[in-house]
């Protein structure tokens, strides 16, 4: 997520869901392909994680943060929302993770904990009921040290910060080779200086632009540069070290999302493809897995996944749709 996910009725920026979107699928394609196997062009899609934390702070700077009054109850709320649909890819998961427990104790106190957002120390992964999961137990890590902390922070002190990540992560990524860290137990602590990156550099940008940034970058262009480069860098083999990956932080996501900020047109497709986005990334894994346990290939696991992200998007929005349905019927 992850995605994060922005202020309902927030039609003033249709090309970050646009954006959104593309990210999504971009981890799609990455997933689809660590599952089943195959060509490699999506290899780095794991650096959608950088854009989505970044969107996040972004958002949470620009939209919400002089909004805030109760910092606790504005987490609660924000876990709340992000729970249930984090919820049905954790559901979609239980049998796997009961085929591959070894005993029902472990089952059960491995489902437990995830379906509460919380990681596991033990095992291969962090979150085997949803591996991406561990995006949103960080990023509701830095929206907290947000509304609790960062939002009392001056902007330089926030640059500072972001000097400090930028040689940590350096370092980080000579060591290990990329950014993709977070997933497994053994690398869990070292996504937070991964994701708090992204993040501040996002609170900057939506302190300094807000929603209109001094960089002329064409919208049109910024929209699916995800994916483009993604695949560019593949083809040419520009994505082979680490050094790939500080680039498309540093660079990428920032131009990215001020192209998505100039986008004045298609409110409505962009409204639907940020709806979707979110439930895709929630679902994509355990489907996939789920395909491979039951012996279909590639193609039937990709569009299975994209599918069941469809329906998840329309039952997270079934309760809005009921209770505007009461609404209307309720006599006057």
């Amino acid at each position: 997520m992850p995605p994060s996910v922005p202020p309902r009725g927030n039609s003033r920026l249709p090309g970050l869901e646009a954006l959104r979107f593309f990210a999504a699928l971009c981890i799609l394609l990455l997933h689809t392909r660590a599952v089943f196997g195959g060509q490699r062009v999506f290899g780095h899609g794991y650096l959608a994680v950088e854009f989505f934390l970044m969107l996040s702070g972004f958002l949470m700077a620009h939209v919400q943060e002089s909004r805030i009054a109760a910092p606790a109850q504005f987490m609660v709320k924000r876990y709340k929302r992000l729970w249930p649909t984090m919820t049905m890819g954790g559901v979609i998961g239980l049998p796997r993770l009961w085929h591959l427990s070894q005993s029902a104790l472990a089952f059960a106190g491995t489902a437990a904990a995830n379906l509460a957002l919380l990681p596991v120390w033990f095992g291969m992964f962090a979150f085997p009921l949803n591996i991406p999961a561990w995006t949103i137990f960080y990023e509701l890590v830095a929206n907290s040290f947000h509304v609790f902390v960062l939002r009392h922070v001056r902007t330089w002190a926030l640059w500072l910060g972001i000097a400090a990540l930028v040689p940590l992560m350096a370092w980080i990524g000579q060591h290990w080779g990329s950014f993709d860290l977070g997933a497994k137990p053994e690398n869990l602590a070292l996504g937070l200086p991964r994701i708090m990156l992204a993040y501040l550099i996002g609170m900057v940008l939506g302190r300094w632009w807000g929603a209109k940034p001094p960089v002329p970058m064409p919208p049109l262009l910024a929209i699916p540069a995800m994916p483009a480069i993604l695949a560019a860098a593949w083809y040419w083999k520009l994505d082979t070290s680490w050094h790939f990956d500080m680039a498309f932080t540093l660079l990428a996501c920032p131009l990215m999302i001020a192209g998505g900020l100039r986008l004045k047109r298609f409110h409505r497709v962009a409204a639907l493809l940020g709806e979707l986005s979110f439930p895709l990334f929630a679902v994509q894994m355990p489907i996939l897995q789920g395909m491979q346990l039951l012996g279909f290939g590639y193609w039937t696991g990709l569009c299975t996944a994209l599918a069941g992200g469809i329906l998840a998007a329309f039952l997270a929005r079934l309760p809005a749709q009921v209770t505007a349905w009461r609404k209307r019927e309720r006599p006057a």
